[in-house]
């Protein structure tokens, strides 16, 4: 499996939440026949996601500021899709809001690349809006583990 050697798209991604947990958090593990993954529709935008580090300061009375990074935090931030109350996929969004467990996400992407997430929910909120506008849900993740990407074949 070879990574991007050029520039890729986010025309034609497919969003997938599952509310089984991989047996382990690795490609083999959320890869297992034994997960099921429901498409979202009408995905319009999805958080940006990976490692970051806050730095962390020390300063002494004389000397160098020190620094040191802290622990990786993976992402939080908004899912927003067209509102769709019949979705399967915004079905288990609204559920997955009002339960403490860990869900498991599934991007693909369109040259073949899949990244899998271990998220919780946090949020289900009608998106506001204005004449014209379409109506549109607003989830929002927080990812809990390091993602677990699957170069495209």
């Amino acid at each position: 499996m070879a990574a991007h050697t050029a520039s890729a798209s986010f025309t034609d991604a497919i969003y997938a939440i599952s509310a089984s947990l991989p047996a382990t958090y690795d490609a083999a593990g959320y890869g297992a026949t034994a997960m099921t993954y429901t498409t979202i529709g009408s995905v319009e935008s999805f958080m940006a996601y990976g490692s970051k580090r806050n730095i962390n300061k020390f300063s002494p009375i004389k000397g160098a500021v020190e620094k040191t990074k802290g622990a990786p935090d993976y992402g939080d931030g908004d899912l927003v899709v067209a509102d769709i109350p019949a979705d399967a996929g915004q079905i288990i969004l609204a559920a997955a809001e009002l339960s403490p467990n860990h869900y498991s996400m599934k991007i693909t992407y369109s040259d073949g690349e899949v990244h899998y997430l271990d998220v919780i929910v946090a949020g289900w909120q009608m998106s506001s809006g204005k004449e014209g506008d379409t109506m549109k849900r607003t989830a929002n993740l927080g990812i809990c583990k390091k993602p677990v990407i699957v170069a495209a074949p």
